[in-house]
């Protein structure tokens, strides 16, 4: 563990004598069989999964720890968002208003959208 905690404080010391960063990326990626979307513009990243079982998984099985990952983003100038096809989950990083369920379960500053989650869970239609 000190390893890691050791490579994301040299990340936020190389972070911070940045400027901020933008990002222009339109990719399809897959993990695992499971493709989604990642699309960059200028600040902003946006994660578009194909169900909220993706989702979790990828939260799950992340490198970095959710309030690690905040800060970097932050650090760094970067909101992202997690979509479940198309409907917003959460959002981490600069522009994150940090919500207080997240808080509770342990997730760190991450803004969570319930009426997204909600949507990702409605099955589609025809």
């Amino acid at each position: 563990m000190a390893t890691t905690t050791k490579a994301v404080g040299d990340l936020f010391d190389l972070l911070e004598r940045k400027p901020d960063l933008l990002v222009d990326a339109d990719l399809t990626v897959e993990r695992d069989g499971v493709a989604f979307t990642v699309r960059g513009y200028d600040d902003f990243v946006a994660v578009d999964l194909p169900s909220l079982g993706a989702a979790v998984a990828i939260w799950r099985d992340r490198l970095v720890g959710g309030p690690d990952a905040a800060a970097a983003l932050a650090a760094a100038g970067l909101t992202a968002e997690i979509r479940v096809r198309g409907a917003p989950v959460a959002r981490l990083g600069v522009d994150a208003v940090p919500s207080s369920l997240a808080k509770r379960l342990g997730l760190g500053p991450v803004q969570l959208f319930l009426d997204g989650a909600l949507l990702a869970i409605t099955p589609r239609r025809g």
